[in-house]
């Protein structure tokens, strides 16, 4: 067993070549267990990562807030509160706060084959994020 505290976590500001907006990143410290990537990831309101694919998926649990979530080729969808969202791997995909919200979501980037990481792309523009 592992117990990680807040003390343990050290939040920075996101890199704004990631980023459109405000965003403040709070990642695990590393070691084992797990052989994953865990974020706990704070958006202001209309704020979202660019374009992205993980090599192993990923897995959003939206702690607070309204995430709005896209993936290539359909429309964006919000995501309450308490819900969870998968991307398969290598999905072409993007999340960040509902316009009107901020939220805050923990970030699971499993890790076991791969690596893992993040494969950062060009930001998504202001007609995908309104799905127009």
């Amino acid at each position: 067993m592992r117990i990680v505290t807040a003390r343990d976590f050290q939040t920075r500001r996101g890199p704004q070549e990631w980023f459109t907006g405000a965003v403040w990143m709070d990642a695990s410290p590393a070691g084992p267990p797990p052989d994953a990537g865990v974020f706990r990831v704070f958006f202001e309101p209309g704020a979202r990562t660019n374009w992205h694919t993980h090599p192993e998926g990923q897995v959003l649990f939206i702690l607070s807030g309204i995430c709005r979530v896209g993936k290539e080729g359909d429309p964006p969808v919000d995501v309450e509160a308490g819900g969870i969202v998968y991307f398969a791997p290598k999905e072409r995909h993007w999340h960040g706060a509902n316009r009107d919200s901020y939220v805050v979501h923990a970030a699971v980037n499993p890790a076991a084959d791969t690596g893992g990481g993040t494969d950062w792309l060009e930001p998504v523009t202001n007609e995908q994020y309104a799905g127009i």
